[in-house]
C-alpha cells in the first residue's frame, strides 16, 4: 500500500477512536438530562391531560433505558473494556433481551404519537374518540408486550461465542445471524419511519382539510380541538417525525449493507474499504443514537407551551435549591422589611375591615330598634 493509504487508514483509525470516546459521553449526558427534564414536564397538569403528551413521556422514559441498558454498556466495553456479557451468559442473554427492543420502542413510541394526532384531526368521530389517557395507556402496554415478545427469539439464540482472541456474546448460527440483522433494520428502523411519515403526511391533509372548514363555518365545536396545546403538539410531532427520519436513512444504508452484501453475499472488502466502512458505519450510528436525546431539544425549540412549563420547572428547582442550602436566607435587609411591612399592612386593612364591618351591623340594629320605638 502506498503512503497516502497508510496516512488515510491511520487518520481513520484516529478519528474513529476519539470520535467513539469523546461523542457517546457528550450523548449519554444530554440524552439524561433532556429525558429528566421531558419526564418532569410532560406529567405537568397542564400537559398530562392530553394522549399525545402520554406518548411522549412513555418515548422519554424509553430514552433512560435505552441510554443505561444500551448505550452506556456498550460505550464502557468499547472503550474501557468492561463487557460483563462476554463473562456471564445469562446476562448476554438477558442485556441483548433488553437492549433492542427498548431500541425499537423509541421510534414506535414517535409512531403511536403521529397515529394519535393524525385520529384527532380527523373528522370522523369514532377516530377522535380513540384519543384518550385510558386508550393510550392500554396501546402503549400493548405494544411493550408485542414488541418483547417478537424479540423472544433472543433469549434462546444468543450465547457466548468463544474465540482465541476475545469471546463475543453473539449467536452460534450464521442462517440466524441474517435473519436477526433484516429483522432489526426492518423492524426497529424501516417499518416505524415508514409509518410515522406516513401518518405525519395524513395528518397535515387532516389539519389543511379542518383549516379549510372552519374558515367559513367558524365552527366552534371544531375549532376547540385545534387550541393552541394541540397545534403546538402537532408542530413539535412533525419536527420530530422529519428530523428522526433524516439521521436515521444513513445508519440504515449502512445496516443494509452489512445484512445483504456483506453478511449474506460474503462480499470481502479490502483493507482501504474496511476502514472507511467501519468509520463510516460507527459515525452513522453515533447520528442514529441522537433519536434518544433529541427530543428535549425539538420540543424546546418548537412548542411555545413546552418552553413556558420549562422556564416554571428550571425556576421552581432553583427556588428549591436556594432553600435548601439555606442561601434563600440571605435576602437584602431592606426587601426583608418590605416584606414585613406588606404582612403587616395585609392584616390592618383585614382588621379595619371586620371592625368596620361590626360597626355597620351596631348602626343597623340602633336604628330598627329606634324604628320600633317610634312605632310604638
Amino acid at each position: 500500500m502506498s503512503s497516502s493509504t497508510n496516512n488515510l487508514i491511520t487518520n481513520l483509525n484516529t478519528a474513529s477512536f476519539w470520535i467513539n470516546l469523546i461523542v457517546p459521553a457528550i450523548q449519554i449526558t444530554l440524552g439524561t438530562v433532556g429525558s429528566l427534564f421531558n419526564i418532569i414536564i410532560f406529567t405537568r397538569r397542564s400537559l398530562r391531560s392530553n394522549s399525545c403528551s402520554l406518548y411522549f413521556l412513555a418515548g422519554s422514559i424509553n430514552n433512560l433505558f435505552v441510554i443505561y441498558l444500551t448505550f452506556l454498556p456498550r460505550y464502557l466495553a468499547a472503550n474501557w473494556g468492561f463487557d460483563p456479557t462476554t463473562t456471564n451468559n445469562v446476562w448476554c442473554k438477558l442485556s441483548n433481551f433488553l437492549k433492542y427492543p427498548f431500541l425499537a420502542l423509541t421510534l414506535w413510541f414517535t409512531v403511536l404519537a403521529s397515529m394519535d394526532r393524525f385520529f384527532s384531526s380527523s373528522r370522523n368521530i369514532q377516530f377522535r374518540q380513540l384519543c384518550t389517557l385510558p386508550i393510550a395507556r392500554k396501546i402503549i402496554l400493548l405494544v411493550i408486550l408485542l414488541i418483547f415478545l417478537s424479540h423472544g427469539h433472543i433469549l434462546v439464540l444468543f450465547t457466548i461465542v468463544p474465540s482465541n482472541i476475545i469471546s463475543t456474546c453473539n449467536t452460534l448460527y450464521p442462517q440466524y445471524l441474517i435473519f436477526f440483522d433484516i429483522f432489526i433494520i426492518l423492524f426497529s428502523i424501516i417499518i416505524p419511519i415508514v409509518l410515522m411519515t406516513m401518518f405525519g403526511i395524513l395528518m397535515i391533509l387532516n389539519v389543511h382539510k379542518v383549516h379549510n372548514r372552519i374558515v367559513p363555518q367558524t365552527d366552534n365545536i371544531v375549532n376547540q380541538r385545534f387550541r393552541s396545546n394541540d397545534r403546538q403538539l402537532i408542530i413539535m410531532l412533525l419536527s420530530q417525525v422529519l428530523i428522526t427520519t433524516i439521521i436515521s436513512i444513513p445508519y440504515c444504508i449502512f445496516s443494509m449493507y452489512t445484512a445483504i452484501p456483506i453478511t449474506i453475499l460474503q462480499y470481502r472488502l479490502s483493507m482501504t474499504d474496511q476502514v472507511i466502512y467501519i468509520f463510516g458505519f460507527n459515525v452513522s450510528r453515533l447520528v442514529y443514537y441522537n433519536n434518544f436525546l433529541i427530543g428535549f431539544f425539538i420540543y424546546t425549540l418548537t412548542g411555545p407551551r413546552f418552553r413556558v412549563e420549562c422556564k416554571r420547572c428550571i425556576q421552581y428547582g432553583f427556588k428549591k435549591f436556594l432553600t435548601i442550602t439555606g442561601l434563600i436566607r440571605c435576602l437584602p435587609l431592606r426587601t426583608q422589611q418590605a416584606l414585613l411591612n406588606e404582612n403587616r399592612v395585609t392584616v390592618n386593612m383585614k382588621t379595619t375591615t371586620m371592625v368596620k364591618g361590626r360597626n355597620n351591623v351596631r348602626l343597623l340594629q340602633q336604628q330598627q330598634s329606634t324604628i320600633l320605638k317610634s312605632v310604638v
